[in-house]
């Protein structure tokens, strides 16, 4: 699939996760959060922020605070945001929504999210039926009332462990799972979540399997879908 013409922010919280399948896509520029952030004004087309291991509002790192705010600037001016797991998070605070812990273990694995009306009928459907590898233990509780009905706020999927999957506004995409995982950096992955998947007594070799197997077939689906989406809020033609 050919790149797209737009320039790209990526806010990257941890090395390992990238734009993964997403990269030749977006060509981004990264920003890394902690590092050489905040950057001032982030003039590009499309602002994209990515996951990490820390709780969207943990006061032990004031950046997301201030993560927060350029969503929000952003979003109020109508410049496109795509959140992933904790850029999700991040989205959803922004817009007025909160992000509170599950009720169970954190969810770590492969397995398909089930789209509403609305996330079937988006760019989402390319993902329809497929396995996307969650890793998470927070969730996300949606904005209601009339600032987010102007906002376009919708449920784009969900399962059973997490009402929230995905969701979107009028310019924004938030995925609270990881379709832009590609099976050579789960090695990666594996390292610097090691103390999740040893507190969740997560087989470690399955899941290297699973990643092997599954993300292979994901990498298409996932790049028609971002494709899509950019589309929709009219960064391409």
């Amino acid at each position: 699939m050919a790149d797209t013409d737009l320039s790209t922010t990526v806010l990257r919280h941890v090395s390992f996760e990238d734009a993964g399948s997403w990269d030749g896509l977006l060509r981004p520029t990264y920003v890394d959060v902690g590092v050489d952030f905040p950057p001032g004004p982030v003039d590009a087309d499309l602002l994209v922020v990515m996951g990490g291991p820390v709780n969207a509002e943990d006061g032990d790192y004031p950046y997301l605070a201030d993560e927060i705010e350029l969503i929000r600037s952003r979003h109020a001016a109508g410049r496109p945001v795509l959140g992933v797991c904790l850029g999700a998070q991040l989205l959803a605070l922004a817009l007025g929504g909160r992000v509170v812990p599950s009720s169970g273990p954190m969810q770590i694995g492969w397995s398909p999210v089930t789209l509403t009306d609305a996330g079937a009928s988006g760019p989402l459907r390319a993902l329809e039926g497929r396995p996307v590898l969650h890793w998470h233990g927070d969730r996300i509780e949606l904005p209601v009332g009339p600032a987010a009905a102007a906002a376009g706020v919708q449920r784009l999927a969900y399962d059973d462990d997490t009402p929230v999957q995905a969701f979107r506004s009028n310019h924004a995409l938030g995925l609270q799972f990881h379709p832009e995982i590609v099976p050579e950096h789960v090695e990666r992955w594996l390292l610097g979540h090691h103390t999740d998947l040893v507190h969740q007594g997560v087989d470690v070799g399955g899941l290297r399997r699973q990643t092997a197997e599954m993300a292979p077939h994901l990498v298409e689906p996932s790049q028609q879908m971002v494709v899509e989406w950019i589309r929709s809020v009219g960064l391409i033609d």
